[in-house]
C-alpha cells in the first residue's frame, strides 16, 4: 500500500505535527490567555471609548476565549484541537495586539497620519510571511525529523538563526520607531512605551501561529489513515 508521500517527508511531518503532552495543555492554555484578556479588555473599554476599536479588540478576544474554554472543559479529548486553538490564538492574538497599539496611537494620542497604521499593518504581514516561509523551509529540510535531525541540523540551524534575526530586527524596528515618534511627535512617553510593548507582544504571539499548520497536518494524516486501501493505492 502506497500513501503517495515520500517516507522521509512523512516522517518529518509526523515528528513536527505531534500534539502537546496532556499535562501541559490546560496550564499552557490558561497562561497564554491571561495576557490578551488583561490587556485587550482594558484597552477596548479604556478612555477614550471608541466603539469601532472596542469591536476590533473584543471580537478576536471572544473567539480565542471560547476556543480556550472548550480546551479547558475537556483537555483529554482536545489534544489535536489544542493545536488549532494555539494557531488561532497566534494569528488573532498578534493581530489584536497590533490593533490595540493603533487604538492607543489614534484614539489616545490623537495621531492623524495614516502612516502608523500602514507601517504596523505592513510590518505585521511581512514578518508573518517571512516567519511562515522559514517554517515551511524547516519542515521540508527535515529539521523537525528526529530520525534525520543531524543531517538537517546545519541547514535548519541557519534558518533558525534567520528566524531569530527577523524577530530581533522587528523588535529593534519597533523600539527605534517608537523613539522617533516620541522625539518628533512629542507624544506621551508612557503611552509610547505601552504601544511598543503591545507590538512586541504581537511578535511573541505570532510564533504560535505555526500550530495551525500542525493541526492541518494532523487532520490530513488522520484522513489519510482512514482511506480505504484501494483509494490509497490510487494516490
Amino acid at each position: 500500500m502506497s500513501s503517495g508521500v515520500p517516507q522521509h517527508k512523512q516522517s518529518t511531518i509526523d515528528d513536527f505535527s505531534g500534539v502537546y503532552p496532556l499535562r501541559l495543555i490546560r496550564s499552557q492554555s490558561i497562561s497564554l490567555l491571561i495576557l490578551p484578556n488583561l490587556l485587550l479588555l482594558i484597552l477596548a473599554v479604556a478612555d477614550p471609548f471608541v466603539p469601532i476599536w472596542a469591536w476590533i479588540l473584543l471580537v478576536p478576544l471572544g473567539v480565542i476565549d471560547i476556543l480556550g474554554l472548550i480546551i479547558l472543559i475537556s483537555p483529554q479529548k482536545m489534544q489535536t484541537f489544542h493545536l488549532f486553538f494555539l494557531g488561532v490564538l497566534g494569528i488573532l492574538g498578534s493581530a489584536a495586539f497590533t490593533a490595540a497599539a493603533n487604538k492607543l496611537a489614534y484614539a489616545t494620542l490623537g495621531m492623524t497620519s495614516p502612516w502608523f497604521m500602514l507601517l504596523t499593518g505592513a510590518g505585521y504581514v511581512i514578518v508573518f510571511g517571512l516567519l511562515y516561509a522559514i517554517h515551511i523551509k524547516l519542515l521540508r529540510s527535515g529539521y523537525y525529523n528526529r530520525e534525520d535531525h543531524d543531517t538537517a541540523a546545519a541547514e535548519g540551524g541557519g534558518l533558525r538563526k534567520s528566524q531569530g534575526l527577523i524577530l530581533a530586527c522587528s523588535g529593534a524596528g519597533v523600539l527605534i520607531g517608537s523613539l522617533l515618534i516620541k522625539t518628533f511627535g512629542g507624544y506621551n512617553i508612557k503611552i509610547m512605551l505601552i504601544i511598543m510593548l503591545l507590538l512586541l507582544f504581537a511578535l511573541a504571539y505570532m510564533m504560535l501561529a505555526g500550530n495551525l499548520h500542525k493541526y492541518i497536518l494532523q487532520k490530513r494524516k488522520a484522513y489519510g489513515s482512514h482511506k480505504p486501501e484501494s483509494m490509497n493505492d490510487q494516490v
